[in-house]
């Protein structure tokens, strides 16, 4: 690949390629007299992690301030960059956002994980647990990492005592649903075998995997599901 040279007067640059971008930083290796080698850096090195957790942050940053309403996949597509996009993906797939679809969202939306946004100082605020109750009532059930989430959810829902229900699993997380989502889930469990997987009954009955796992944990805690290795729940 040739790469021209732009020659100023503090320097020599390269235009690299697209995926450079993704790189904080670069070695290069002088292989002999005019033969040089361009690599990442060697042994994975700590720039390339410390821009990605920037990125994130930074995206979390701009999550927040587009209320939780638009945040619909259309609506982000259309203000968010390429890279931002790739970065939504990555926060999805590390749990620090989630994605709920549901009667009243029904493009869907992006809700912040707050115990993933990994900000010194920050977490378990009112504004965190005011997102997460949103999320509990417009889905039914939320998933919640950290005990400072945990604590400020549970005293912004001391009211509904009673309508809601919660476990903290073996894994850390805190598992909360509504008492209606609770029903209807427990209701489709019920049709099932006496072994069960959260994929199994939301393939069949068109429900969250997520909040199938939450509704069976709970089970679980009332001793009418015994928890086995890989997920798999059985009825006693």
């Amino acid at each position: 690949m040739k790469l021209k040279i732009i020659k100023q007067e503090k320097g020599c640059y390269l235009r690299l390629p697209e995926e450079f971008r993704q790189m904080g930083e670069v070695e290069l290796f002088q292989l002999k007299e005019g033969y040089y080698l361009l690599s990442s850096v060697l042994g994975g090195g700590g720039a390339p992690a410390k821009r990605e957790r920037g990125e994130e942050e930074e995206l979390i940053a701009k999550l927040e301030s587009i209320i939780m309403r638009k945040r619909s996949p259309s609506y982000l597509k259309s203000v968010l960059g390429k890279e931002e996009l790739k970065t939504l993906e990555a926060l999805l797939k590390s749990g620090k956002v989630a994605y709920i679809h549901n009667k009243k969202f029904k493009e869907g939306i992006y809700v912040i994980n707050d115990s993933g946004k990994g900000r010194a100082g920050k977490g378990g605020g009112n504004g965190n647990s005011a997102e997460l109750t949103s999320a509990l009532f417009a889905s039914g059930y939320v998933i919640v990492e950290g005990n400072r989430d945990a604590q400020a959810l549970s005293e912004n829902l001391l009211k509904q005592k009673g309508s809601i229900l919660g476990v903290r699993g073996f894994d850390g997380k805190y598992y909360v649903v509504t008492a209606n989502y609770f029903q209807k889930v427990s209701e489709a469990i019920a049709q099932m075998g006496d072994e069960v997987s959260p994929e199994d009954v939301a393939e069949k009955f068109g429900l969250a995997i997520d909040g199938c796992k939450a509704v069976l944990k709970l089970l679980s805690e009332k001793g009418e599901y015994v928890e086995k290795k890989g997920g798999i729940y059985v009825r006693v």
